[in-house]
This record gives structure tokens, C-alpha cells and sequence, in this order.
């Protein structure tokens, strides 16, 4: 049977950088690891949390198995408190789209460094 344990995989071309872009919106850090000479790092919002995401070095990926490589997947962070988030990502320099409310939800966009799109949703 599943459990709650769900690890996204994301990829980049700089596994460092885009690691540390997510830390700098309060993700931690997992680890740090190299797989046959390239680095991959798993992050997550609490280390403890049902939810991690491991990050693969683009190319890496594209030479042993490129027809897993695209497109990004397409996320969905929910947020007990939208508008402090919003207002703490602004404040981060984080490129934001419209934060707009849909029914009794408030939703918005960012976007990471590498130009990926991401939505986070909540009251």
C-alpha cells in the first residue's frame, strides 16, 4: 500500500543554486549528495514532512534518461496564511504574479530561477 511519503523530482541546470533559491524561502536543506559525478540535493518545507523534492542536474538526466527530463511538473503549495507569504516572497525579490481570490481561496504564482512556474493556494 502508499503512504503519506511523496518526493517530486525537479530538475536544473545548477543543482546548488537552485537548491539554495529554495532554502531562501524557509525550505531546509535534506542533503547534499553527487550521483556517478553529479550532484543532486533533496529539499523539503520541514525535514520531516510528507512531502520532499529531489533535485537532478538537467543534463545529468538528459544523457541517462532525457524522456523523463520534461516538461517541469506542475505544483500546487498551500498556505495557512496567503497573504503573509505573498507579502514575505515579495520582500525575498521573488518574481510574483497577481495574487487574486477564487471563491473563498486566494491564490498566486512565482517563479524560480530557472523560470519555472509554481502556484500556491490558501485562505
Amino acid at each position: 500500500m502508499f503512504n503519506e511519503q511523496v518526493t517530486i523530482i525537479l530538475y536544473a541546470n545548477d543543482v546548488a543554486k537552485y537548491a539554495a533559491f529554495w532554502e531562501k524561502l524557509g525550505f531546509v536543506i535534506i542533503s547534499q549528495n553527487e550521483i556517478d559525478g553529479s550532484p543532486v540535493a533533496e529539499i523539503a518545507v520541514v525535514p520531516n514532512g510528507a512531502v520532499h523534492f529531489m533535485i537532478y542536474d538537467r543534463t545529468f538526466i538528459e544523457n541517462n534518461s532525457d524522456e523523463v527530463s520534461e516538461p517541469s511538473p506542475a505544483l500546487i503549495f498551500s498556505s495557512d496564511d496567503v497573504m503573509a507569504l505573498y507579502k514575505d516572497l515579495q520582500e525575498k525579490a521573488v518574481q510574483l504574479g497577481d495574487l487574486t481570490q477564487i471563491g473563498g481561496e486566494y491564490v498566486f504564482n512565482f517563479v524560480d530561477i530557472e523560470g519555472n512556474y509554481f502556484v500556491v493556494s490558501g485562505k
